[in-house]
């Protein structure tokens, strides 16, 4: 080294020959900045992603949509498809439109199976209770609105109404408003306003008003029973006089209006004598021979199986 190594770090001073050689050998190695050339997609390229984020979108506001309309929303409308509704700690209310209304009682479950507009609205209770609300002709037609059960068919002709499935298997309706019919196999019964019926596996009860008397009551579940476990005529003769024996009241007559419908003759004939001795024929009709269900039943709604008043 000599005094000249200066040069390297400080260019004022003289020029080194040796060094300034050796610049100019390295030269074409000097780092010099250069732009960095943009690399662009083709246009073509750009329309396929462009497409795919508007479909991705598309699906988020669809599911979106979804959500908010089909588990948030309980309203049904007519072609709905079919789902369930459950409850656990609290109620819950279903509206179809203006035409009806459920609420579904704790710890209940509720299939909705199909409505068709202008004709049926179809349920099926698999467990727990419900509450009713149908509105009465001729705003909804009769038999508009049905709900099925383990043991037969609730059909609604314009009421309010509660249905329990209780633990034994049976299923109990109460009907607050209107009327229903309880279907089960070859059986239906007619349950009118302040009336309730007891249905199991075996088939529907007999109905009885809410302010029957307990003997009544206690008669014609004995006249079920018996009915049902398919005994002798002596034996059905003699519990169907024990019911003859309670009949007080011509609310009572919804009893003997359900034996008219029996299927032995004779238990049909005490049914419709009695019926003329309680509450007299229907408008009329004279001394004609045994009247049907059919020929009383418009009669006695009517005219006795209205709500009490001042109830």
């Amino acid at each position: 080294m000599n005094e000249r190594d200066d040069y390297l770090s400080d260019p004022t001073q003289p020029v080194d020959r040796e060094v300034a050689a050796l610049e100019q050998a390295l030269a074409p190695l000097r780092w010099r900045a250069r732009a960095c050339p943009e690399v662009a997609l083709p246009r073509r390229r750009r329309w396929p992603l462009f497409a795919a984020a508007v479909a991705v979108a598309a699906a988020m506001l669809v599911a979106a949509w979804f959500l908010f309309t089909t588990v948030d929303d309980d309203s049904l409308r007519p072609g709905a498809a079919m789902r369930t509704f459950a409850t656990k700690a609290t109620a819950r209310t279903v509206p179809l439109g203006d035409l009806a209304e459920i609420t579904l009682h704790p710890g209940s479950e509720l299939q909705f199976r199909h409505w068709h507009a202008g004709t049926q609205a179809l349920f099926a209770l698999q467990r727990g209770a419900i509450s009713v609300r149908v509105q009465p002709p001729p705003a909804v037609p009769v038999e508009f609105f049905v709900v099925d059960t383990p043991v037969g068919r609730v059909v609604d002709m314009g009421c309010r109404y509660e249905l329990q499935l209780r633990s034994d298997g049976s299923a109990h309706v109460l009907v607050t408003e209107g009327a229903v019919t309880f279907r089960a196999g070859d059986r239906t019964v007619w349950v009118p306003v302040d009336a309730a019926v007891v249905v199991d596996a075996r088939g529907p009860g007999t109905p009885c008003f809410l302010d029957a008397s307990d003997d009544l009551r206690k008669a014609v579940l004995e006249f079920d029973a018996v009915a049902q476990k398919a005994l002798d005529l002596d034996t059905r003769l003699m519990s169907l006089k024990l019911v003859i024996n309670e009949i007080a009241s011509p609310r009572d007559s919804l009893v003997l209006w359900h034996l008219l419908g029996d299927p032995e003759p004779q238990v049909r004939a005490v049914a419709d004598a009695e019926l003329r001795a309680l509450v007299g024929s229907p408008p009329g009709v004279g001394k004609e021979p045994e009247l049907t269900a059919a020929d009383w039943l418009a009669h006695l709604r009517l005219a006795f199986w209205q709500p009490v008043r001042g109830k």
